[in-house]
């Protein structure tokens, strides 16, 4: 299995991927330098960096792009033979195709890990930086790292559905709809800061990047965290077995 998820990597080192991992970690850079403007408190003294505050933006820029990029990222990965028409190839390999699927599914993985990673650089390293020159408080750091991997994880909950989609459309372009759309909604409900907003599965990375809000109208546990992910599952577990079941009765001249 390590030595088909290598393969699937190596795939991948002379494609502009790269750009596409960077795209999405820099915008969540970014946004976490508003931390940096001159701002004053109510009593009139000049506020200090906020990490919580520069955590919850940096969260919430990849929780809002994660659907588009990570949709882009499944579609290439899975849809690609498709494209270069050596998917008869593929399929001929001796090695089992849900073994296949299960290494572009890890591979996907393994770039939503590197875009999450490099996507809170900024604020982690910011965090470092202050520690020099005063106390900085370092369950505010765990907790923000530990927001980025739980947020990571849960995105992975609705991968499945892009690959499906990108085999039965056997291109990029399906995935990209859908991930374009998913952002969308994602937008409108972070902006919105509701806790009803983690009932759609390409949300649900927002919970625990919410738990770091605040000044928010509704505070404390998220209620619809056990229903968000009951959905977020049963979308994960109905469409992995769609892939499983299209890969291995997949037409040996598809896409030929």
């Amino acid at each position: 299995m390590f030595n088909v998820l290598l393969t699937e990597i190596i795939k991948l080192k002379n494609t502009k991927m790269h750009w596409l991992v960077l795209l999405g970690a820099i915008p969540a850079n970014l946004v976490t330098w508003y931390a940096f403007l001159p701002r004053v408190t109510p009593e009139g003294t000049r506020a200090g960096i906020d990490l919580q505050e520069m955590f919850y933006r940096q969260g919430m820029a990849i929780t809002i792009l994660g659907p588009f990029m990570f949709a882009l990222m499944t579609s290439y990965v899975v849809s690609r033979e498709y494209q270069e028409r050596t998917i008869n190839q593929l399929f001929s390999y001796p090695i089992s195709r849900t073994k296949i699927l299960f290494a572009k599914l890890a591979a996907v993985v393994v770039l939503i890990v590197i875009t999450s990673f490099l996507s809170c650089i900024t604020v982690t390293a910011t965090s470092v930086i202050m520690s020099f020159t005063k106390p900085v408080e370092m369950g505010v750091l765990w907790t923000g790292i530990r927001m980025n991997m739980l947020a990571g994880l849960l995105a992975f909950g609705t991968i499945p559905v892009s690959a499906a989609l990108s085999m039965v459309g056997k291109n990029v372009i399906p995935s990209a709809v859908l991930g374009a759309f998913a952002t969308i909604v994602t937008l409108i409900g972070e902006m919105g800061h509701g806790m009803r907003s983690i009932l759609f599965p390409w949300a649900m990375p927002y919970w625990p990047v919410r738990e770091l809000a605040q000044g928010l109208a509704e505070s404390g546990p998220n209620p619809y965290a056990v229903p968000g992910m009951t959905i977020l599952a049963a979308t994960f577990i109905v469409s992995l077995v769609f892939c499983i079941v299209y890969y291995e009765k997949a037409e040996i001249h598809s896409g030929s």
